[in-house]
């Protein structure tokens, strides 16, 4: 059982007064399915997932891909109209996060995708904002107390204890706020994450989804609002 300690906020379901305030952090959270072919993916994004050999990993690039235009077309509605393969997604190794473009034009996107198993988390907002996302797949079969012992605190392994809710969830904290603060997560496994969170100026959601075999973690601004998005069914144009 999750220990209560790592028990935040579950993940908005009642922000639909939101979905056009300027500042919306955005989220979506889905399987990634297989229908999905390369033609919603700009030429620069068909390089990358040239890349990619595994299937699995191919599903999950075009999916996130997907879904970050469909999002998009939400937060810039000048563009609804554009194609989706004129968007482009771009991690740019310099800032240390994902840049979108349109036609060229690069947007004021602050977005963050994460994967896992065959699962997606697509978060994105406008302008710069703290901003991290995670999803992981709850294995119980990983040796996570090894894992916990040898590369957490002596204090935060304790919490976890022989309870594999708790490793994950303290996993997908850490793993969100790398992507938010744009730090290694290497550098952040022996911290405890718990102190790190507390001396940010930020709002975090955690819960258990896709019945109850993942756990997800957001981190954002405090005064921006998070809406959970439900898309239509994952299909090219």
């Amino acid at each position: 059982m999750l220990n209560p300690a790592y028990r935040f906020s579950p993940l908005p379901t009642d922000t639909e007064q939101y979905a056009k305030h300027s500042d919306v952090v955005l989220l979506y959270c889905a399987k990634a399915h297989g229908e999905l072919n390369d033609a919603h993916l700009h030429r620069t994004e068909q390089a990358v997932l040239a890349k990619r050999k595994k299937t699995q990993a191919q599903q999950e690039y075009r999916a996130t891909r997907w879904a970050i235009k469909q999002l998009a077309r939400q937060l810039y509605p000048q563009y609804r109209d554009y194609p989706l393969a004129a968007w482009c997604s771009e991690f740019d190794v310099d800032q240390a996060q994902l840049i979108l473009s349109i036609d060229g034009h690069p947007l004021d996107a602050r977005l963050v995708i994460s994967h896992a198993h065959g699962h997606i988390a697509v978060a994105m907002t406008r302008g710069a904002a703290l901003l991290g996302v995670d999803i992981e797949k709850i294995d119980n079969a990983r040796a996570f107390e090894k894992l916990a012992a040898h590369y957490y605190p002596e204090a935060e392994a304790r919490d976890i204890g022989s309870d594999v809710e708790t490793f994950f969830r303290v996993w997908t904290l850490k793993e969100a706020y790398a992507k938010a603060t744009k730090q290694p997560i290497a550098t952040l496994l022996g911290q405890p994450i718990l102190e790190l969170i507390g001396a940010l100026d930020s709002q975090v959601y955690c819960q258990e989804l896709f019945a109850g075999h993942f756990d997800i973690s957001l981190i954002t601004d405090t005064q921006r609002p998070v809406l959970t998005v439900n898309l239509p069914a994952a299909v090219d144009e």
